[in-house]
């Protein structure tokens, strides 16, 4: 009688897969990331098994993992995305009042990210208002949460 075969234990979710990625890259273990984080540390052990994504982790913890492990939202969700010129670039008026109204909600995007952000080219083009920096935001968030095929 043959064994049936065990489940794939590699995570199935780029977020999953990512978040431990990176964290070894660093060299950093589960507790240093998690009180960067500041997230507990069973949460972020979660987050790199789920493997189903059932997890549905907020856009201010994922800044808050990304700001932790240097990375960008893109990098933790593998989100495809058209970057401009390399270097910095200056940052759109809109841009700058996202922001400032995602600082005065608590959250901070990090330099990289404000940079990233100002450098992505979204279904052909740049968002011209906060409300459309907030949707590309949240969408890139959303995305964390979706099974890849």
């Amino acid at each position: 009688m043959e064994e049936a075969p065990k489940p794939d234990e590699t995570p199935k979710i780029p977020l999953a897969e990512n978040l431990r990625k990176f964290r070894e890259e660093k060299g950093l273990s589960l507790d240093q990331v998690a009180k960067q984080a500041k997230i507990s540390k069973a949460y972020l052990w979660e987050l790199e098994r789920d493997t189903e994504g059932t997890k549905k982790p907020s856009a201010v913890v994922l800044m808050q993992i990304a700001d932790a492990l240097s990375r960008t939202l893109a990098d933790l969700l593998s989100l495809p995305s058209v970057q401009t010129t390399e270097g910095p670039r200056e940052i759109p008026a809109s841009l700058v009042a996202f922001r400032d109204r995602l600082k005065s909600q608590g959250t901070e995007l990090s330099e990289s990210d404000l940079q990233d952000l100002a450098k992505t080219r979204f279904r052909g083009g740049q968002p011209q208002t906060p409300d459309e920096w907030h949707q590309l935001y949240l969408l890139m968030a959303s995305n964390s949460r979706k099974p890849s095929k």
